[in-house]
């Protein structure tokens, strides 16, 4: 099955100083990249690079940002019909913050999984997620 990142999972990643969650996002990563089952919704991409931005500096974002282009996950582009379905899930989930709709959307799409630990996620009806 495939596994859509949340913009959580990889802030984790990227921003711990526990190594036994860096050392099991780690091993996630490794595995997604092995059975090609990882998805990266362009919004993700977004939501890091502001994330990181913030914490470490646009130096840090953007080396983050090379090593997410080579990182061997699918990359999926918002477009209409994503952005049609995003807006319905917005419409029927008011306090769904937009993006976390186009990444369910996104799984929706794909028949995946959000890997996340963000509760907004089990309010999508049909929607499944994992954590490390």
């Amino acid at each position: 099955m495939r596994e859509i990142l949340d913009s959580r999972f990889l802030v984790t990643h990227y921003s711990t100083d526990d190594e036994q969650i860096l050392s099991r996002t780690r091993a996630k990563l490794a595995a997604l990249r092995r059975e090609r089952k990882g998805v990266l919704p362009s919004i993700v991409i977004a939501e890091v690079m502001n994330a990181v931005c913030r914490e470490g500096g646009q130096d840090k974002a953007l080396a983050q940002l090379r090593a997410l282009e080579h990182a061997g996950l699918e990359v999926v582009q918002l477009d209409s019909e994503l952005a049609r379905d995003a807006g319905l899930l917005k419409c029927m989930h008011r306090d769904l913050p937009m993006a976390d709709c186009v990444i369910a959307a996104t799984a929706l799409r794909l028949e995946g999984r959000v890997l996340t630990n963000d509760p907004h996620f089990s309010k999508v009806k049909g929607l499944r997620t994992i954590w490390i």
